[in-house]
């Protein structure tokens, strides 16, 4: 199997996960999987056509859109790897100001340099061609990405992903009556207690399982990195508002108040707020 790889608008953290597979990924390498496109590995200005393509990033260029319609037309499939690439991802935090504003604010030292022509919004790479598998997170956990190919390699379907972070996490959900929330650095947190019930906003309730909750296992909130589980794209669109009542009634904090402090929190923009699930060509395809 051929393979492309391919990095748009993004830090280049999804293919870095990939490399930290170690051992995993060399055993990929030795098996029928031939990496020969990646700017990043191999020096070839040319995009060859090839079985399968791997796409790190979003849109938030004109050449972004060019490079990817390119080479969605020379793979037989696709895979969009990380937030990014399969929901808009943090980059997407650019959203929140108008192109003029990010480019006086961003590259004010850099008039008179030519730049990129950026797009009125960062989007996942659904808008523009079709994805036949999605592997989200910031960035995916090794064991997901190596899985995912090895299934593709050997013409299986991986194992898809259905259920919350919060079944992965084991710590002990409590109704609370508490004042307000908190931010993570503010108080220590009981390392047994869900961090919910404790105050802290985390999106283990709605997120995506499979990554094994390294986050809250570690006392750091879940941010969401894995997108929405099957239960919230299938029951509900508003997850934002379901979000704040879980919040709410793990807390004792007044919907209100939960929806202030989550206006204030830019994760839950990245993650819930510009996702397109409604553009995904099959949920199904959702590691």
């Amino acid at each position: 199997m051929k393979v492309n790889i391919i990095s748009l608008t993004c830090c280049a953290g999804c293919i870095s996960s990939f490399l930290n597979a170690g051992e995993a990924f060399l055993e990929i390498l030795s098996e029928d999987f031939q990496i020969v496109y990646s700017p990043t590995f191999i020096d070839l200005k040319e995009i060859p056509k090839v079985d399968l393509a791997i796409v790190e990033g979003g849109i938030k260029t004109e050449e972004d859109e060019k490079l990817v319609r390119e080479v969605r037309a020379k793979s037989e499939f696709l895979i969009a790897l990380g937030i990014c690439a399969t929901h808009g991802g943090i980059t997407s935090l650019g959203n929140i100001f108008s192109v003029k504003k990010l480019l006086e604010k961003e590259y004010s030292i850099l008039k008179g340099t030519k730049l990129p022509e950026l797009k009125d919004l960062m989007y996942p790479i659904c808008n523009f061609v079709d994805v036949d598998y999605y592997i989200p997170g910031c960035p995916p956990m090794p064991f997901l990405i190596v899985h995912t190919l090895k299934s593709i390699v050997n013409r299986k379907q991986p194992i898809r992903y259905q259920s919350v972070v919060c079944t992965e996490c084991h710590r002990r959900i409590m109704p609370a009556k508490l004042d307000r929330l908190y931010g993570i650095y503010e108080k220590e947190a009981d390392p047994k207690l869900c961090l919910v019930s404790q105050g802290f906003v985390c999106l283990g309730s709605l997120t995506r399982d499979g990554c094994g909750a390294p986050c809250p296992r570690a006392g750091f909130t879940c941010f969401g990195c894995r997108g929405p589980a099957d239960s919230l794209m299938y029951r509900s669109r508003d997850m934002y508002s379901f979000l704040v009542k879980v919040i709410s009634k793990r807390t004792g904090v007044q919907e209100e108040s939960v929806r202030e402090e989550l206006y204030r929190n830019p994760f839950i923009f990245h993650t819930f707020i510009f996702s397109r699930f409604e553009r995904f060509k099959s949920r199904e395809r959702i590691i």
